[in-house]
C-alpha cells in the first residue's frame, strides 16, 4: 500500500521526553492484586462484603530465588542512548546521542561437550560504524534515540530528531566483508620406514580439542549512500520524545511516539488520526520504488478510521518496549508524566498491542489522569506501577529472559533509571507474584537500555556508555 510522504506526516506538535536527555528514578513498586474487593450495597454501612476471591494462577514458582550480576564487557560510549543485538551476527550495537552508532564483536566458540556457544571475550570494533551527527539535533533532549535491525540483520533502522526538531526513521543498508580464510596446518608427513629398522618411539598425540574458537568477523560496513527516510513526524519543544525501535516478531518495525506536551488537554494520544501518544506499525520489507514501506494488513486502522501506521494507542512516552521472544506477549514500559509510571502486559491473547487503548490521559497508571471527559470504555490496566518522583526518573523497560539461568526463565527484567536498580517481575495470567530489585546496582542515573542477544542473554548499556553483561549472582 503506497502512501505520499504528506499522508505519513502529523501536523500536531509533538513533545516526547527522551532518552536521550535522559530518565528517571521510579521509587516504590504497587504490587498487582490477585483479587477485587466487591462491591457494597451503596447507602447501607451494615451491608456485608462478599469474599475475595483470589485468580487461580496455575502451577509454577511464586517469587524470584536467583539474583544476578552485572560484568562490564566494553565501554566508552560516551552519551548513549541505546543498545541492540545484530540478528544472526555476534554483534551489539550502540547508539550515542550526538549521532554515532558503534560496534561490539561477541567473540564466542562452541564447545562440543557441552553442546553450547561459549563467550570468550567483547571486542569494539574501532571508530564508529555510521555517524549522522550533521544531521541530528541534541538540543535539549533531542539526539539519536532508537536503533533496530533488520529480520535478515542487511538494513539498519535509526530514529532521531533532525536539525528541524522533527522525529525521524530511516534507514541504512549493512553488508559484511568475507570473513577471513580459516586454515588448518597439514599433519606432518610420516617419517620414511626401513624394513628390520628399530621402531621409532611412539608418541601420544594430544586430544583433539572440544572447543571449535570461531573467525573473528572483520568490520561490518554501512552504506551511508543507501539512506532512506521512513517517517518524518514534526513535533513541538524539545522534551519528551520516545524513539524506541523494535523489532517485532512479524519482521515489523515497532515506533514508539512520545505525546504532545498538551496532549492531556488536546488528547493527541487517543487521536487516532495523530501519531502522537502511540506505537506504530510499520513493514519497511514492503517497500517500492514509490513507498519506502507498507502497511501492516493487521494494524487497526490500515483500512481506514484513523492514520494506517498507528497500532496502540494511548501512550504517554512508551519509552521502551519489547517481545517475548518464547510466546510474542507483548511488554511496555511507558514513563508516564504527572504522578506514576507503568508496566503494560499485552498478551497475545488479547492482540499483543494491536488496537489496545493504554489509557492516558484518561488514565494515569491506574488511577485518573488529568482528562476525565469522554473516556473510552476499555483501556488497560497496567501488570505494575510505580510513582514518579521527578520529570526525569522513569522505568527502563528491558526483556523477558530466556536465557541460561534456569530459575529466571519467564521473569521480566527491567531498570529504574535514577536510582541504576534492576528489578525482576514475574507474573503469571497477568498476577504479579513477585517483583523485587534482583542484583547489580549500576548507579545514579545510569540505566538507558536493554538488549537481548540471540541465546536470549541480557546487556545493559548505562548513560556512561559501558556495556554490562547480565550473569547469574
Amino acid at each position: 500500500m503506497a502512501h505520499s510522504d504528506e499522508s505519513r506526516r502529523t501536523t500536531s506538535g509533538l513533545a516526547v521526553r527522551a532518552v536521550a536527555g535522559l530518565l528517571a528514578v521510579v521509587l516504590g513498586i504497587t504490587v498487582v492484586a490477585c483479587s477485587a474487593p466487591a462491591k457494597s450495597t451503596s447507602g447501607d454501612s451494615s451491608a456485608a462484603t462478599a469474599p475475595t476471591t483470589a485468580v487461580d494462577t496455575g502451577t509454577g514458582p511464586t517469587t524470584i530465588t536467583k539474583t544476578m550480576r552485572a560484568i562490564e564487557v566494553a565501554g566508552g560510549f560516551g552519551d548513549a542512548t541505546n543498545i541492540v543485538s545484530r540478528p544472526m551476527r555476534n554483534q551489539l550495537w550502540v547508539a550515542q546521542r550526538s549521532g554515532a552508532v558503534s560496534a561490539i564483536e561477541i567473540q564466542t566458540s562452541w564447545n562440543l561437550e557441552l553442546g553450547q556457544t561459549q563467550r570468550n571475550g567483547f571486542k569494539t570494533y574501532p571508530g564508529s560504524v555510521l555517524d549522522i551527527s550533521s544531521d541530528v539535533s541534541t538540543e535539549g533532549e533531542r539526539g539519536l534515540l532508537g536503533i533496530a535491525f533488520s529480520t535478515d540483520a542487511r538494513t539498519l533502522f535509526l530514529c532521531y530528531v533532525n536539525k528541524k526538531g522533527e522525529i525521524v526513521v530511516a534507514s541504512w543498508n549493512v553488508t559484511d566483508p568475507v570473513p577471513p580464510p580459516v586454515t588448518v596446518p597439514a599433519p606432518p608427513a610420516p617419517a620414511p620406514t626401513t624394513p628390520g629398522a628399530t621402531a621409532a618411539p611412539t608418541t601420544t598425540a594430544a586430544p583433539a580439542s572440544t572447543t571449535t574458537v570461531l573467525p573473528v568477523i572483520p568490520t561490518p560496513v554501512v552504506d551511508g549512500g543507501s539512506k532512506r527516510v521512513l517517517l518524518t513526524i514534526p513535533h513541538d519543544g524539545t522534551t519528551n520524545y520516545s524513539g524506541q525501535l523494535t523489532l517485532g516478531r512479524d519482521g515489523f518495525l515497532y515506533i514508539g511516539v512520545g505525546d504532545s506536551p498538551n496532549g492531556n488537554t488536546l488528547k493527541t494520544a487517543q487521536d487516532p488520526n495523530s501519531l502522537l501518544g502511540k506505537i506504530l506499525r510499520i513493514d519497511p520489507g514492503g517497500a517500492t520504488l514509490a513507498d519506502a514501506y507498507a502497511i501492516p494488513p493487521g494494524n487497526p486502522y490500515a483500512t481506514g478510521g484513523g492514520a494506517p501506521q498507528v497500532f496502540t494507542l494511548g501512550a504517554q512516552n512508551p519509552l521502551r518496549f519489547s517481545f517475548d521472544r518464547a510466546n510474542g506477549n507483548m511488554w511496555v514500559a511507558d514513563a508516564g508524566r504527572v504522578q506514576f509510571g507503568e508496566i503494560d502486559y499485552l498478551p497475545v491473547s488479547s492482540g499483543a498491542g494491536d488496537g489496545a487503548n493504554l489509557g492516558w490521559p484518561y488514565k494515569d497508571g491506574k488511577e485518573a489522569g488529568p482528562s476525565t471527559d469522554n473516556a473510552p470504555s476499555s483501556v488497560v490496566t497496567p501488570i505494575e506501577v510505580t510513582p514518579n518522583k521527578g520529570a526525569d526518573c522513569p522505568l527502563i523497560g528491558g526483556f523477558v529472559y530466556r536465557g541460561s539461568v534456569t530459575e529466571l526463565q519467564g521473569v521480566y527484567i527491567y531498570g529504574e533509571f535514577c536510582s541504576g536498580t534492576v528489578k525482576g517481575l514475574l507474573q503469571r495470567k497477568g498476577v504479579v507474584l513477585d517483583d523485587k530489585a534482583i542484583g547489580p546496582q549500576l548507579g545514579t542515573n545510569s540505566i538507558v537500555a536493554f538488549a537481548e542477544d540471540n541465546q536470549g542473554e541480557l546487556y545493559i548499556v548505562t548513560a556512561g556508555g559501558s556495556v554490562q553483561r547480565l550473569v547469574a549472582g
